[in-house]
């Protein structure tokens, strides 16, 4: 694979994407960009529809990646599943579940008098076969609804930051140690740090120079027995930094 695993990339998800070979991940775990740039109300504005349409073309290369039988699991937003629904449609993917993050800490919106609590992670299986199950938690069990009750630790400002014992759960249901996790919207890292404190490899990818710079400093600074890397291109030529 042109990409050695454990690396944050930084540039397109789209265009990196196409340098991975078919079925090499074992588990994506991302968070799309979806509201960034969001007017709260009952529409969706037009610089958040650019940004959200990115998933109908990138969600059939995850798919493409993906071993069969493995899980891409999505973090999406409930008013434009539609999106995620339709773009899994040009896919090897099949739909098979949710959880929610139920947030009791953080900023809440209201719609029609109705608190917005509650996000949805959507778990695609690529094929229709049966799909993979971790070994080390077939005896253990969790619910579905993943509260969130205090402020992060690494509070990292990045307006889409999910809790890392969350990514930490899902990744650990999901694949097993020294498998490779992909996330191909990385923002701040919190997957890729997951992986590494579950002895797993990753690989990110992220667009915002920024948040490169953020989650390779953080990821640098887990305590896991990976090494990280951060990963920077340009053009055609790339530099590789060891964190240590």
């Amino acid at each position: 694979m042109k990409y050695a695993p454990n690396q944050i990339i930084s540039g397109n998800c789209m265009e990196i994407l196409k340098d991975i070979p078919d079925n090499t991940i074992d588990l994506i775990v991302t968070d799309p960009p979806y509201k960034v740039s969001q007017t709260y109300g009952g529409g969706v504005d037009a610089d958040n529809l650019i940004g959200i349409a990115s998933i109908m073309r990138t969600l059939p290369e995850m798919g493409r990646v993906l071993k069969r039988g493995h899980f891409a699991v999505i973090c999406y937003d409930n008013r434009i599943l539609p999106f995620l629904f339709e773009a899994v449609k040009d896919s090897e993917l099949v739909y098979r579940n949710q959880i929610f993050l139920y947030r009791r800490w953080g900023q809440a919106n209201r719609w029609m008098g109705w608190m917005r609590c509650t996000d949805p992670i959507c778990f695609f299986v690529k094929g229709t076969d049966k799909p993979f199950y971790a070994t080390e938690v077939k005896a253990k069990v969790r619910h579905d609804c993943f509260i969130k009750k205090s402020p992060e630790q690494d509070d990292t400002g990045h307006p889409a930051q999910k809790p890392l014992e969350l990514m930490k759960d899902i990744i650990q249901w999901c694949s097993d140690e020294n498998d490779l996790v992909l996330d191909p919207y990385s923002g701040s890292g919190t997957v890729c740090k997951a992986a590494k404190l579950l002895n797993r490899k990753y690989l990110g990818i992220e667009i915002q120079q920024k948040y490169v710079s953020q989650s390779a400093e953080r990821i640098a600074n887990a305590k896991g027995t990976l090494e990280s890397y951060l990963f920077q291109t340009d053009g055609n030529k790339a530099t590789e930094k060891a964190q240590t």
